[in-house]
């Protein structure tokens, strides 16, 4: 005793004196905690630590219940009745060993034969002695613990498989099904059970104390309350792990919360069964059986029901948890991301505005980047809105005022935030208007006026030819004066727009430039209109030289109505006299260089707005799928306006080195067109550059497109075959012959697709040699191979297992030609019958002998029907179960037996008809002399008279008669 002490061995309160005095009792517990240690426990040592089990019988009985399901006649319930007619022991041996010996043969054995025949086969194939009697288990109630000792024998030679949903139906057994598992434990269990019994029966309402409840009552309503607590169970462990996303927590924790209420509503139900056990064990009706059997159920029912309910509740503590933490996360995520916004904006509030309309550009595409993100961080705040918070009795409502409190000041940060955007996005687009504008009126304006220069230069103020000549000239400047004072509310307004432009800027540099453009634009408009006025004047001058009789009145008139019109266009106009040049004229004012910057100015709009409209096309990250249409299409305008663009570019380079020509050999400064030239032909440059880059893109995600949309193809045959395997392969409608050919064909056509698989990695191949590739797309072709190759692998199997299949089982053609041949014997067996009831007639007998000889034939012309049918039942033999080669085997010799026994019997009846037949047709002949003998005998009676007294005569006459 003190060496198996050491080793966890139960001793049962037992010790040397207990065995010294002869205490059988004691004696034999102690066998069996030691046959219960080293040999049931260290047999299966292994699958209970793999289930995370401690109970050993409830897993040998888990073990028998899953070995004996094909057996219709078996119910294993308990290791004792369960055992006793010897059908489940022969049953777990033919289950793992059905080579053994015919399940039919077991079921018409008696009880004792029946373990009898267990005990020699586990002895003779599977090495086990034979621990028990067979006249000891066929009782009424056999030993519990040899069953089991006898049992773990075989669970440890035969082959194992066990798992949870096996030992969760033996938990479900209701009644006395397992009333011997977990004997071990219930002494403590009890004491616990009680106590809950007595406190339910304290809590639970007196209607359901004084319900008369039987006991198959109870049954019925304990049976109801295991399956639907079975029912939760799984319904419980379906339920996702935890997730790590808010939004998934909170229909984690929606959906606990409806369970819970469930768990709620049916706690009175479960509370009722146990109310109804403890009123039948407190009647005193029932046996001690029945009282220990449910007694077991309700500690079963009550610790399941435990167990679910404090999992459920721990379950709704880790997601409230856990939907605490992440809303915490997501509010100092906010804030964090608030703190950063606010930083950024004060950095934009701190530069000053764009110096150009490029710069401008950029900063509205900077701050589309910050509404970018608001509209991003817009989702998470909208998640906030909807916060779920769970007030308890430990945080009470002092945690929710200072949550609402950091809601709070965040919603007012984040109110500040968008409004701020919101007036920044304004004000931009405000001033992009406005300077596009000012661009625009200013580039009108220089084409308007270097127009209008070059109709003055055309003027002639001298050397008229005629009077007719002298008056187109006068009506020129006419009109050229008359648009000017047109004109003249043009450029005021346009110094107007661009003062409201500077101010807004409020950039220095910004405003010095456009103040120099006005100044420009004010010098050319000055400029012109005293050109204008030298003209008019030497125009006069040259009437005045010419004589008015040389002038017609009407001309004359015209003079003076023209230098009229100009002193009061000047004073209308308030216009200046000349003004001394404040600095030295350049060439800035030539025909040439206005045509230059009109030109170049229409080239970098263009060029602007080009830019803004191939960045709106560009694809900022590549999809599965993406429709590229509408891309292509803007690419299209774009390339069709640069197409013609470009014929402007050639003419303004030709132009502006001929202007670089003009300067250089005056000796003036070429700075500011050589500025503007390299600016041009690198803003060209970078349009062009982006333009075939957005094209490239687009084929890229056009290629992408295609490729995606092959593997859909493919993807779809793969999911068409999983149907199959899953709907199909097994359908019992089909023979496995049928169903064979069918995967065989599934496969081929699986197999067959090898060359587009080839296309699709070389595709994949291509897309990824580009420069920096999505990751999807090599991912999600390696999950397509995988799932591939997975297909085919199962297809394989399934193919390789009906091969076995229809090998192990005849042919649809055996099995027909079997039963035609059976169906045939049967039919001439029966005109054989009726041949031989036809016999008692000799009329009918050489008709009888010729069905009997037909019938012959028949058989004899099945011959090679017999022979192949046995070469194949020979091959059957070969590759067939035992079973079915017995069964078919049978088969075939009653056929072939019922064959020779109907040619043995055909052949003697054609023999005997034959016999009959030949002494039938010689007494016929026989019959018809002496019948006509006796004809001639009548005849010569009618005719011949006999001699009276004449002896002679008489002997003569009788002579004549024989």
């Amino acid at each position: 005793i003190e060496l198996i002490q050491p080793l966890q061995v139960e001793l049962v309160n037992i010790g040397g004196t207990d065995i010294v005095d002869g205490n059988h009792k004691l004696t034999l517990g102690l066998l069996w905690s030691i046959i219960l240690h080293w040999q049931v426990k260290d047999v299966m040592k292994n699958i209970m630590s793999d289930l995370q089990q401690t109970n050993s019988e409830k897993i040998l009985l888990s073990w028998v219940r899953q070995s004996t399901r094909p057996y219709s006649q078996v119910n294993v319930l308990n290791f004792t009745t369960s055992w006793a007619d010897g059908l489940a022991f022969n049953a777990v041996i033919h289950r793992h060993k059905p080579e053994l010996f015919s399940w039919d043969k077991v079921i018409k054995m008696s009880p004792v034969e029946r373990l009898e025949h267990a005990f020699s086969i586990a002895k003779n194939h599977l090495g086990i002695e034979k621990l028990l009697d067979p006249e000891d288990v066929a009782v009424q109630l056999p030993d519990k613990k040899s069953i089991i000792m006898y049992l773990t024998s075989l669970f440890e030679v035969l082959p194992k498989q066990v798992t949870m949903e096996d030992i969760r139906e033996v938990e479900t057994l209701p009644r006395r099904y397992k009333q011997e598992c977990e004997d071990g434990e219930f002494n403590m269990q009890q004491v616990s059970l009680e106590e809950e019994q007595d406190s339910s029966r304290a809590e639970t309402p007196s209607t359901v104390t004084e319900v008369d409840m039987d006991l198959d009552s109870y049954q019925v309503a304990l049976e109801e309350v295991l399956t639907w607590l079975l029912s939760a169970e799984d319904a419980f462990r379906e339920q996702e792990e935890i997730s790590g996303d808010v939004e998934e927590v909170k229909e984690q924790f929606s959906t606990h919360e409806g369970f819970m209420m469930e768990l709620t509503a049916h706690q009175s139900r479960v509370g009722s069964v146990l109310q109804a056990g403890n009123q039948l064990v407190a009647q005193g009706n029932l046996s001690p059986e029945e009282e220990f059997e449910i007694q077991e159920q309700m500690l079963l029912l009550n610790s399941r029901w435990e167990e679910l309910r404090v999992e459920s509740m721990d379950r709704q503590s880790h997601l409230h948890d856990m939907l605490m933490q992440l809303q915490k996360q997501q509010l100092q995520q906010l804030s964090d991301w608030l703190t950063v916004t606010e930083e950024r904006i004060q950095k934009m509030e701190s530069q000053v505005l764009a110096e150009d309309l490029e710069s401008l550009q950029k900063q509205l595409e900077e701050h589309k980047s910050l509404q970018s993100d608001l509209e991003t961080e817009q989702v998470k705040v909208n998640s906030l809105t909807h916060m779920v918070v769970i007030v308890d009795e430990s945080s009470g409502e002092s945690a929710t005022a200072i949550l609402e409190e950091q809601l709070q000041r965040l919603g007012e940060r984040w109110t500040a935030v968008c409004r701020w955007t919101e007036e920044r996005r304004v004000k931009l687009q405000e001033i992009q208007l406005l300077w596009q504008e000012l661009l625009e009126e200013q580039c009108l304006l220089k084409a308007w006026l270097t127009e209008k220069e070059e109709a003055l230069s055309k003027v002639q103020t001298s050397n008229f030819k005629d009077q007719a000549d002298l008056s187109v000239n006068v009506r020129k400047l006419a009109i050229l004066k008359e648009d000017m004072g047109m004109k003249r509310q043009t450029l005021d307004q346009l110094n107007e727009l661009g003062q409201d432009v500077a101010q807004i800027l409020g950039n220095g540099r910004a405003s010095s430039k456009i103040d120099q453009d006005q100044e420009e634009l004010t010098q050319r408009w000055d400029s012109l209109v005293q050109k204008l006025e030298d003209y008019s004047n030497q125009v006069t001058q040259a009437v005045g030289s010419v004589g008015m009789s040389q002038v017609s009145q009407k001309t004359a008139a015209e003079t003076t109505l023209l230098k009229e019109q100009v002193v009061l266009k000047q004073s209308r106009q308030e216009l200046p006299p000349p003004p001394p040049p404040k600095k030295r004229q350049i060439p800035g004012d030539s025909e040439a260089k206005k045509k230059f910057d009109a030109e170049s100015t229409e080239l970098l709009n263009w060029i602007s707005k080009s830019k803004s409209a191939i960045q709106a096309a560009d694809i900022k990250e590549y999809k599965k799928i993406r429709e590229t249409s509408n891309m292509k299409e803007k690419l299209k305008v774009i390339e069709k306006e640069r197409v013609e663009k470009s014929q402007k570019l050639d003419e303004l380079k030709r132009s502006g080195h001929m202007l670089l020509d003009q300067m250089g050999k005056e000796g003036l400064s070429t700075v500011d067109i050589k500025t503007v030239m390299e600016k041009i032909l690198s803003e060209w440059k970078d349009v062009v550059q982006h333009l075939e880059e957005v094209a490239r893109k687009i084929k890229y995600q056009e290629d992408i497109n295609a490729y995606f949309k092959e593997m859909s193809v493919l993807e779809k045959t793969v999911i068409e075959k999983d149907g199959w395997l899953k709907n199909d392969a097994s359908s019992a409608s089909q023979p496995s012959a049928v169903l064979k050919d069918l995967c065989q064909r599934e496969l081929t056509h699986l197999v067959s697709l090898s060359p587009q698989l080839e296309h699709l990695k070389a595709t994949c191949k291509t897309l990824t040699s580009q420069p920096m590739p999505p990751n999807f797309i090599q991912e999600s072709l390696n999950r397509f191979l995988d799932h591939f190759k997975l297909t085919c692998q199962k297809l394989e199997e399934c193919h390789q297992q009906l091969k076995k299949e229809t090998e192990s089982q005849p042919s649809q053609d055996y099995v027909d030609s079997l039963q035609q041949l059976k169906d045939m014997l049967s039919e001439l067996e029966c005109k054989h019958q009726s041949v031989a009831s036809g016999l008692g007639d000799p009329s009918k007998v050489e008709k009888a002998l010729q069905q009997a000889k037909t019938i012959c034939e028949t058989l004899e012309a099945q011959k090679p029907s017999i022979d192949k049918l046995a070469e194949e039942t020979k091959m059957l033999e070969k590759h067939a179960t035992s079973d079915i080669k017995k069964v078919y085997m049978q088969e075939f010799k009653h056929v072939q037996g019922h064959w020779d026994k109907l040619k043995l019997q055909i052949s003697k009846d054609v023999k005997l008809l034959e016999e009959i037949a030949s002494k039938i047709r010689i007494f016929e002949t026989d019959s018809k002399v002496v019948q006509k003998w006796m004809d001639g005998v009548k005849d010569f009676l009618l005719t011949e008279k006999a001699v009276q007294g004449d002896a002679e005569g008489l002997q003569r006459q009788l002579d004549q008669c024989t």
